[in-house]
């Protein structure tokens, strides 16, 4: 019985980790977003990860595009896209 609980918990503690590093890598890649407002461009909070080929809109609505970089006060550039629509 000894024999067996340590191989056990050793695949118990490495399955968990590996579980525990996979949520921390896919939080990392939430990357800042911008939209523009009017004239300006401003940073809102929507979470686009960039791997995917649909754009990356603003609460799912397609009217409001969100960019990746804020050149000015008033010009965001680079499309975001994300994995799913």
């Amino acid at each position: 019985m000894k024999k067996l609980l340590i191989p056990v918990l050793t695949v118990v503690v490495g399955i968990g980790a590996a579980f525990a590093g996979n949520q921390v890598s896919k939080a990392s890649k939430v990357i800042p977003t911008y939209r523009i407002e009017g004239t300006q461009c401003v940073q809102v909070q929507q979470d686009c990860d960039n791997a995917g080929s649909f754009l990356c809109t603003l609460d799912g609505s397609s009217a409001v595009q969100l960019y990746q970089f804020k050149l000015n006060e008033t010009t965001c550039s680079t499309e975001m896209h994300r994995s799913q629509p």
